[in-house]
């Protein structure tokens, strides 16, 4: 029953991230990053959605690729990256995965568009830096990620 409940959750997951994606092609549009002398960014937003688009390009400027990888830990697909040695990580993470794919739902409107935001300014900052990511960083990530990862806490890695 777990496999069958596990296979459906992922159905709605793909689903959902078809259609995000198509939403989420123009949300650079929506947004207007300013940054200070010292680099500090502000940023203004017609939406929470490209807020939150916004946010993610941002800390992938600033930081690296650490948000990514954050967001690949929190998937349960750190190992199709990284190996075998991280197969305990991703079935770890993925019962918090599990937990919010069910809790998903009962969030706000207002906090499912950050994170799907978040996650859409996530992969298209794959899309233009490839050559930061490995080739098989692929950019599918959703608000479902996002909020995994929240749910995850610190993180197994921290």
């Amino acid at each position: 029953m777990s496999t069958i409940r596990a296979a459906a959750a992922m159905a709605v997951v793909l689903i959902f991230a078809a259609g995000a994606a198509a939403r989420d092609a123009e949300l650079w549009r929506q947004v207007e990053v300013i940054r200070t002398a010292h680099g500090v960014p502000h940023i203004r937003a017609e939406n929470l959605r490209a807020a939150g688009y916004a946010l993610a390009c941002m800390m992938l400027e600033d930081y690296g690729r650490i948000a990514a990888s954050d967001l690949l830990e929190s998937s349960g697909r750190w190992a199709s990256i990284d190996g075998y040695e991280r197969i305990e990580t991703d079935f770890a993470m993925l019962r918090f995965r599990e937990k919010a794919l069910a809790k998903y739902p009962q969030l706000s409107k207002e906090v499912r568009d950050v994170y799907e935001g978040f996650a859409a300014g996530v992969n298209r900052y794959i899309e233009r830096h490839p050559d930061e990511f490995p080739p098989a960083f692929a950019p599918m990530f959703t608000g479902y990620d996002v909020a995994a990862r929240d749910m995850g806490g610190a993180g197994l890695t921290a």
